[in-house]
């Protein structure tokens, strides 16, 4: 009995009582897009060119990037509390530099400009790695930046030719977006993605429950498939 459900039940049987055609066409479409199941196989289909991977048979490169989007950043009434958001994409380069698969960590400095506080993702994750045991003098940092674009460009600008074979840390959905982009900047690039959300295939009565939470992963995945079409347009 979610709020979602209820709305769209009400809608569908008004536009049916007054023959409200694109009304109907789209209550049909928003219930569609607002199944899990929908948003599963959306996520899968975004997923399909990537295997989630081992980190020890990753092969070497020259340096680790790890595109930023797992933390948040909460204002109390004394300070600024960061909170973990998905922490794959940390771990995931982590794990890459204890299996010596690159010398260098590169963290990019992720931050909106309605985020709170002036910290960037960047700097947080740096002083994290160095409680994992990765040495403070092995990880890098970009400038601030808000995109993905912003991310290639940064860290090309950081180590200006030093390196030119990275692997790539950044969300499945995201990976093919973000490989085209380090390499139009002059990056020969290794995908490690992590944070898989269409791997199940577990089908439940509720995946056919319209929820806010399946509308969600359905928006985020036409989100990215904007994102997509506005690289391959103008870039």
């Amino acid at each position: 009995m979610s709020p979602l459900f209820l709305f769209l039940g009400v809608v569908f049987l008004y536009s049916l009582r007054y023959k409200l055609r694109g009304l109907l066409i789209a209550t049909i479409a928003l219930s569609l897009l607002s199944l899990p199941f929908t948003a599963n196989k959306l996520w899968h289909y975004l997923e399909s060119d990537y295997v989630l991977l081992n980190a020890k048979d990753i092969p070497p490169t020259d340096a680790i990037v790890v595109l930023s989007g797992s933390i948040g950043i909460i204002k109390t009434a004394d300070e600024y509390v960061i909170q973990w958001g998905n922490p794959n994409r940390f771990f995931g380069g982590i794990q890459l530099f204890k299996h010596g698969k690159a010398p260098t960590v590169i963290f990019t400095g992720g931050r909106l400009p309605w985020d709170s506080g002036t910290l960037t993702e960047g700097i947080f994750l740096r002083k994290k790695a160095i409680e994992f045991g990765v040495p403070k003098d092995n990880i890098l940092v970009t400038s601030e930046v808000q995109n993905t674009a912003q991310e290639a460009d940064a860290v090309e600008q950081l180590i200006a030719g030093q390196y030119e074979r990275i692997t790539l840390v950044t969300s499945a959905f995201h990976m093919l977006r973000a490989s085209r982009l380090f390499e139009q900047a002059g990056f020969v690039v290794t995908p490690f993605p992590v944070d898989f959300n269409g791997t199940s295939s577990k089908i439940t009565p509720m995946s056919f429950i319209p929820s806010t939470g399946g509308l969600n992963g359905s928006f985020n995945v036409i989100r990215e498939l904007l994102g997509r079409l506005y690289y391959d347009l103008f870039t």
